[in-house]
This record gives C-alpha cells, structure tokens and sequence, in this order.
C-alpha cells in the first residue's frame, strides 16, 4: 500500500484487485463529492498495476517520491504565458508555479486527502491532451501500463470543451498499455461522450464514523470536539482535516457568528468581519452555519454536537422550517456572490443584515 493515512473502499478496492487479473479497460472515471478519497485510490489502483510485473517495494518507493516513469499527473495549470500549439504544456507555466505544482503533488502522495489549490488554474490545458499524444506514441517504460491519472477532469470541459474533445479522440482509439484515470468531484458538468468512453466508479461520501475513526487515529483532540467536527464534514474528509487544523479559532469564530445572529450588533459583526477578509474562512463559516440549519430543520435530535456553543444554538434549532429554508437560500446565495468580484466588507455586511432579519423576524 501506498497510504497508511486513507480511508479505504474495501469494496472498491477488491473491484481494483480483479480488474488487474482480467482484461484492463482503458480508461475510467472516479467520482463522488470532494473529500472521499478518489484520488487516493487511484494511486492505490495505479500500484495494484504497476506492481504485478515487477518488484513491489521499488515500485512503491518510486510511486510515493513521485518519480515512477509510468505515473502521469495532468491537472488544471495556470497559463503565464503564450505558447505554440506544439510546445508542451508546462511551458506556458512559470518557475515558481511548476516548483508549487510539483510540491503540492508530492504533499498529495503523502496525503491523500490533501487540497491541491493553484491559483488561477481554471482549466486543462489543450496542449496537456497533446502531450499525452505524443507520449502514447512512444515505447512504454518497462513494457508497463503508462498510467494518466487527471485531476478535477471536469476542466477538461471548462472554459471551452478542446480539452475534452481533445481527449475523446484519443479514448476513441486507445493505444495499447495505456489507462486514463479521470478524476472529478463534479462529473455533471462533464461531457456525456467523454465520460461514456469511461468505467465509472462512484465513492459514496464517508461515513461520519469513519472519520471520527480517522481522526482519532491520526490526531490528538479530544472526543468532543472530533465529534463535531465528523458530524459537520458531511463525509468529506479534507474539509475534516482542514477544519481540524484551525479548529480552535474556527470554534472561537463560530461561535461569535451564532451569537450574532441571534443578537444584533452592526458594530461587532464590523469587527468580526474584518477577521473574515479572509474569503476562505468565511465560506467555512457559512458551510458550518448551512450545516446547522439543516440539522435544525431535519435532524434535531443532533442538538448535543452543539452544546459547547451554549443556549444560543437552541434558538436555531427552534426556528420554523419555512425561515430555515430562506435562510439556506441565503447562504447559497451569498455562496455564489463570493465567486464574484464584489467588495468583500459590502458583501459581509449585507449578509448579516439580510440573514438577521430572516432568522429574528417577529
């Protein structure tokens, strides 16, 4: 195994074992919501091929120093500058960038649960498809599968579709020895000919005991707070972690937020939300809040995961469902005014005006 640190699909995982003992399709796709691991057992299944035909513990060390000749990673890229139609890829990337790219993919084989964020990397570049072309044109290492393994795959279809179409071509007619691993947590927003070229395998999201277990077993906190945080995941484990690692100023922030929805105070939600210009906590925030409103709505029998916030939570929780549910709106709202270029401190002001009155009409 590549990861001690992975949740595992034993059924997934058994599926990968007899795939590598018949007939290999040539391409598949892994999908399900953020957070449930695709990627890691896409290098698990990556090794599960590699190693049949040569020695175990090489291949394994290889995999994880990111340095296996068969391993292809082909992710969104920034584009810093203009290039040709025949120039590779990584050559419309800077120093620095490619230096980050390569650093995050190596934190990624050592956790497999770890976000790779490249600013400004909104799409897969065409001339990625057309460096794969070239490759599976040439002699395989080893006579080993070349593996490509591509991230967030629905950018292959974002902007514009070339990638993608780019990429059909190429699954069409497959070259022998070559198996495409396309990896998406939006696989709606793919093209239909793409993905029906492809195995597709879901992962359901985690359960919450899974990584309570997770949690437990990789990280001292206590049982109390794991207990929240597993319950707010929603089966998404690296928002777990993420949260984990700023959880006691999250749980400061959260707090505040809930005592300001119930109490209202222009002046400390203004110097609360100058902790928030960081767009990344607030949208935490936001996702905590949802989380708790649709607890209030549907599952009220949670109330305890809350209790370290006090009374003010159970005025949450005793709302009607019809203001519950215009206030979900408004957080799903305000959710898609943060992908926008508006003023933060305007966008964090109306907000609390607008789902103060929602949540305290009378």
């Amino acid at each position: 195994m590549i990861y001690n640190n992975l949740i595992l699909n034993e059924n997934l995982f058994n599926l990968f074992k007899n795939y590598t003992n018949k007939n290999l399709p040539h391409s598949f796709i892994f999908y399900g919501n953020e957070g449930v691991g695709k990627f890691g057992h896409a290098i698990e299944f990556s090794n599960l091929i590699l190693s049949k035909n040569a020695d175990k513990n090489i291949t394994e060390d290889k995999i994880k120093k990111n340095l296996h000749e068969n391993i292809n990673f082909i992710l969104p890229l920034p584009k810093s500058r203009t290039i040709s139609k025949n120039d590779p890829a990584l050559k419309a990337v800077s120093k620095s960038d490619i230096d980050d790219i390569f650093n995050k993919i190596k934190l990624k084989l050592e956790n497999p649960y770890f976000n790779i964020n490249i600013d400004k990397a909104n799409t897969i570049l065409i001339n990625s498809i057309r460096d794969i072309k070239k490759k599976i044109n040439l002699s395989n290492f080893n006579n080993q599968y070349n593996i490509y393994i591509i991230m967030n795959a629905d950018k292959l279809c974002y902007p514009r579709s070339e990638s993608a179409n780019s990429l059909l071509k190429i699954l069409e007619e497959p070259n022998e020895n070559n198996l495409f691993i396309l990896i998406t947590s939006n696989i709606s927003q793919m093209l239909e000919t793409l993905t029906s070229r492809c195995v597709k395998i879901f992962f359901p999201k985690l359960k919450s005991n899974d990584i309570n277990n997770f949690l437990n077993d990789n990280y001292n906190i206590n049982n109390e707070n794991i207990s929240f945080i597993s319950h707010c995941s929603k089966g998404n484990n690296s928002f777990a972690i993420d949260f984990l690692n700023e959880f006691e100023e999250l749980k400061k922030d959260y707090i505040t937020l809930i005592t300001l929805l119930n109490n209202f105070e222009i002046r400390e939600w203004q110097k609360f939300s100058i902790l928030l210009k960081d767009k990344n906590k607030f949208k935490i925030l936001l996702k905590l809040l949802l989380v708790l409103l649709v607890d209030a709505a549907n599952n009220k029998e949670v109330l305890p995961v809350y209790n370290f916030i006090g009374r003010e939570v159970q005025k949450i929780f005793s709302l009607e469902i019809e203001r519950i549910n215009i206030a979900v709106d408004l957080i799903n709202k305000t959710n898609d005014n943060l992908k926008k270029n508006i003023h933060l401190p305007l966008l964090l002001t109306t907000f609390y005006l607008e789902i103060y009155n929602v949540l305290n009409e009378h």
